[in-house]
């Protein structure tokens, strides 16, 4: 237990450094978000943005912040997954895929993937 106990102290320390960051194929934007996906940083790259249409911009933008975001799970797999039961899947719990209510009471039952040895 106070091995679990330590890997979550160290899992958490590493969750405040975790963000993503990307930048737009075209080089006019990049996105940085941290580890729940809020946007922590955006910046535009030149002035072409002022004479985008304001669809192309949006979508510019969605597509950067999506692929930023993308990266901050990579980094959440990376540092949780030595915490978590062997098959959870951390991008399925920030998905949605995977119902939060039942994997804690899959935990506290001990049922969870990994438990059961």
């Amino acid at each position: 237990m106070d091995e679990a106990l330590d890997r979550a102290d160290r899992a958490q320390e590493a969750l405040r450094e975790v963000s993503g960051t990307a930048t737009s194929k075209d080089r006019l934007v990049s996105a940085t978000v941290d580890a729940q996906g809020a946007v922590t940083d955006l910046k535009f790259h030149g002035t072409r943005y002022r004479t985008m249409a304001p669809t192309e911009l949006s979508a510019l933008l969605l597509d950067t912040i999506t692929r930023a975001r993308q990266e901050a799970l990579g980094q959440l797999d990376d540092v949780l997954g030595p915490v978590g039961p062997e098959d959870l899947e951390i991008g399925d719990v920030t998905s949605g895929r995977t119902d939060l209510a039942e994997l804690l009471e899959a935990f506290g039952l001990g049922t969870l993937p990994g438990q059961r040895d």
